[in-house]
């Protein structure tokens, strides 16, 4: 599994998960040089790329993701983070939920897969 964090996801997280998992690949959005992409052509990349993305984005990806599908293109995997469920300031909150999710699904491949911390 390789992990994007989009920018609605504190740096600190990708520093956690790299600590807990040292094998892992996870990168903040903020560290590459797609910040500021816009939904489809970073979906695009993933996919192409081989990277599963952790969003808060519920509005927005989900609608291109069915949109990949439907066009007969897959996806690298989206992993959503709900604010309903997770406020935006528990960062903390927010890294146990991604260190458990990396425990029980690390070793799975996440290609057009979808899930919920």
């Amino acid at each position: 599994m390789r992990l994007l964090l989009d920018e609605h996801i504190p740096r600190e997280a990708a520093r956690a998960l790299r600590r807990k998992f040292p094998a892992l690949v996870v990168v903040s959005i903020y560290d590459t040089s797609w910040r500021g992409l816009p939904d489809p052509p970073l979906l695009e990349t993933l996919d192409r790329d081989g990277w599963t993305l952790v969003s808060r984005d519920v509005n927005t990806i989900p609608e291109f993701v069915k949109a990949r599908l439907a066009a007969g293109l897959t996806h690298g995997g989206i992993i959503y983070a709900d604010s309903k469920r997770l406020r935006q300031s528990d960062a903390r909150g927010l890294i146990r939920r991604l260190i458990a999710f990396v425990e029980k699904h690390g070793d799975e491949d996440w290609t057009c897969r979808e899930g919920w911390l």
